[in-house]
């Protein structure tokens, strides 16, 4: 499934919407199931995927791509922000590189965006995963939702691309609301780049729809998504971690025509504070 045009590597700059995009009330059908990754191709496109991250026995990430246009691949990388990434796998089975260009580890959730490079014949093909997954030193642990609203604060980064303003990664705060007896999601995101004009990057959310059986959640036609103050298209997927929901955890790429977009990921705690975040 494509959502939206942007580059790749980086996931900066957007160029256009596809129609087939859910959340944002744009007609798509609700997704039943939520996505562990997001592919943002070598032709700009924005597609589901799967994937696992797991700890490799010489300590570096591995990333396994299981399902999407680079199922087969998988990256292996240095554990830190900006770590170099070793490829194996994907088309014609060839070879290449790649950094992480970020990631948060909480106490039971695990977030990355991978940046991928292969040269296939004479051409280069670069793509950026986005997954969120279990802490890979912990594993898979049993989730119990609570009942009521619980309040989430943590961090996310993204790359955004602003139509008449600057592209690049930015960091920021997660703020997140979930009410699970009604079984959805809302929240916010807030930071900016570091330009002479300060340009302030803000995206919110409400009526993301909390899965009661896996404490999954995702975007359907009844999100709607703001984007520098404008409704804008796209998917938001995650998954809560931990006993009681400590954590949430997860991917979004939205945008509009006429502002731009952005993509990344996002982990939070539940509660006031963002300590259970490591880097």
């Amino acid at each position: 499934m494509s959502i939206f045009r942007i580059t790749a590597l980086g996931a900066v700059s957007l160029i256009g919407i596809a129609a087939c995009s859910s959340g944002g009330g744009m007609g798509a059908n609700p997704q039943t199931q939520t996505r562990s990754a997001t592919t943002i191709s070598t032709d700009n496109t924005v597609h589901a995927a799967e994937a696992t991250v797991s700890r490799n026995a010489d300590g570096r990430i591995l990333l396994s791509i299981t399902e999407g246009p680079m199922a087969g691949v998988n990256v292996f990388c240095q554990d830190a922000t900006l770590g170099t990434c070793q490829v194996i796998g994907g088309p014609a089975n060839t070879t290449g590189e790649g950094t992480l260009l970020n990631r948060y580890y909480g106490q039971f959730a695990f977030v990355g965006n991978f940046s991928i490079m292969q040269l296939v014949g004479d051409k280069k093909l670069g793509s950026t995963q986005l997954v969120h997954g279990p802490n890979p030193d912990v594993g898979g642990t049993n989730v119990t939702l609570p009942e009521g609203v619980r309040s989430y604060t943590g961090r996310f980064t993204a790359g955004v691309g602003l139509v008449d303003g600057p592209s690049g990664l930015v960091e920021g705060t997660a703020s997140l609301a979930a009410d699970f007896n009604s079984a959805v999601l809302g929240g916010s995101f807030s930071g900016g780049f570091d330009d002479e004009e300060k340009t302030t990057i803000s995206a919110s959310f409400n009526n993301v729809t909390i899965n009661a059986s896996n404490g999954q959640f995702t975007a359907t036609d009844d999100t709607l998504i703001l984007f520098q103050g404008e409704e804008a298209w796209g998917d938001i997927d995650g998954a809560f971690y931990g006993p009681n929901a400590t954590e949430a955890a997860g991917i979004f790429s939205f945008g509009n025509e006429g502002v731009g977009g952005m993509s990344g990921v996002f982990l939070a705690c539940q509660g006031v504070s963002a300590t259970c975040i490591k880097e």
